[in-house]
């Protein structure tokens, strides 16, 4: 949608929107499939879930990871097939088993999920075949083993063999790690990829599961900010084909990745208007509509700046909330040839509603458009949009023909 077209929009509807551009996350999906032919692809239905992409990635054979029951009935809808949507996420309750047991492969989080997943599968006559998530012995990044909120941990597997094989109901079948999000280090990835072969090799050895799959979790990450590269995936493409070769014999199963901003992240483009321009003892503030209730990150970008003393580019990511401190590039949607230092804010009454502080933009008038990049994932999902009662910003979906599906909620 070219900057005509974006104006129109605005003119037309007079809020706030978001854009998916579908032939953006047609290149992303080309880049998965074509370096890890060996692996299949889940998407992470809480990047972004809406209806329109779910759909399309659904009809280029991608599957659902599913973070609630929910999310299990999206990936349905959305034409996904029952054995390629996983169901993983704590604290899951007997309702949302029950709901959910003959619509997807379900992940237990906990030996009492376990539990719960066998009582479910009696009262119906049935033996299901369910995953583990397991909080592995393996320090991604070096240091300590850390605890976790997710997964059973491994050294607690072989002392639970016997009550594993106790539940008759259920078969493990599967394994599921996932450790860290947002990686660009395609080495760290790879030694990450062998210590899960190498543990799902000790699940079907030492605790006899019927392993039919191993899912990797997530981990593929994306450059936000212009001081970081780009995965390489192809090196990494490279690399896991010769891994897979040295565990097929031992493991001959599906080999599962999921991924949610690498495929959506950098397809939406968040799109506002500047309502109010005023100085205020020297300084210059643009106040745009629906700036934190719109989208959220850049506003927490600013928040954790505000709020540690530590250099920014020293700030730990806390995904997905927070990125880094120079994940979205904001701009004015004009021709001016002059430039200014402004800040821009929304129009809530708080003073937290900042997207940017002190940066330099083409000098802006009152009507103009201000767009925010890398929205595609955890932007609309994410954004208290009912704060202050404001109206929602509208969703606009352009599919490869340059159509465009509009979504309001």
């Amino acid at each position: 949608m070219d900057k005509y077209r974006i104006k129109e929009f605005i003119n037309k509807y007079k809020r706030p929107f978001y854009i998916y551009d579908e032939k953006v996350i047609a290149e992303q999906i080309s880049k998965l499939k074509s370096n890890f032919p060996e692996f299949e692809f889940l998407y992470s239905i809480k990047a972004n879930p809406n209806k329109n992409i779910v759909e399309f990635l659904a009809a280029n054979n991608i599957g659902g990871d599913a973070a609630s029951k929910n999310e299990v009935f999206k990936s349905a809808n959305a034409g996904i097939p029952k054995e390629k949507i996983i169901y993983s996420a704590p604290g899951k309750t007997k309702e949302d088993i029950e709901e959910t047991f003959d619509k997807c492969i379900i992940t237990a989080d906990s030996y009492h999920e376990l539990s719960l997943i066998n009582e479910v599968a009696k009262e119906h006559n049935t033996v299901l075949r369910v995953g583990i998530r397991i909080n592995s012995n393996y320090a991604i990044e070096g240091g300590d083993i850390l605890p976790s909120k997710f997964g059973i941990d491994e050294e607690s597997l072989l002392p639970h063999k016997i009550f594993i094989d106790s539940l008759e109901n259920i078969k493990v079948c599967g394994i599921h790690v996932h450790l860290k999000s947002q990686i660009l280090n395609y080495e760290t990835i790879y030694n990450y990829y062998k210590d899960v072969l190498e543990l799902a090799v000790f699940c079907t050895q030492k605790m006899g599961f019927d392993m039919e799959y191993i899912n990797f979790g997530g981990g593929l990450g994306i450059a936000y900010s212009h001081r970081e590269d780009e995965l390489n995936i192809d090196l990494l493409g490279q690399k896991c084909k010769d891994l897979i070769k040295q565990f097929k014999e031992k493991l001959n199963c599906r080999l599962i990745i999921e991924s949610g901003r690498f495929l959506v992240c950098k397809s939406g483009t968040y799109v506002t208007y500047i309502v109010d321009k005023k100085i205020s003892r020297g300084k210059t503030y643009l106040i745009v509509k629906n700036g934190y209730n719109g989208f959220h990150k850049p506003t927490l970008s600013e928040m954790v700046l505000n709020y540690t003393k530590v250099p920014p580019q020293e700030i730990k990511p806390t995904e997905p909330m927070f990125t880094s401190y120079d994940a979205y590039k904001i701009d004015v949607l004009n021709d001016s040839d002059e430039k200014e230092t402004v800040t821009v804010c929304g129009n809530l009454c708080t003073a937290a509603d900042l997207l940017a502080k002190d940066v330099v933009l083409n000098k802006a008038q009152i009507g103009d458009i201000i767009t925010v990049t890398n929205a595609g994932s955890y932007a609309f999902t994410l954004s208290p949009l009912l704060f202050s009662s404001h109206d929602i910003p509208y969703e606009f979906y352009i599919n490869s023909k340059d159509e465009i599906i509009i979504s309001e909620y």
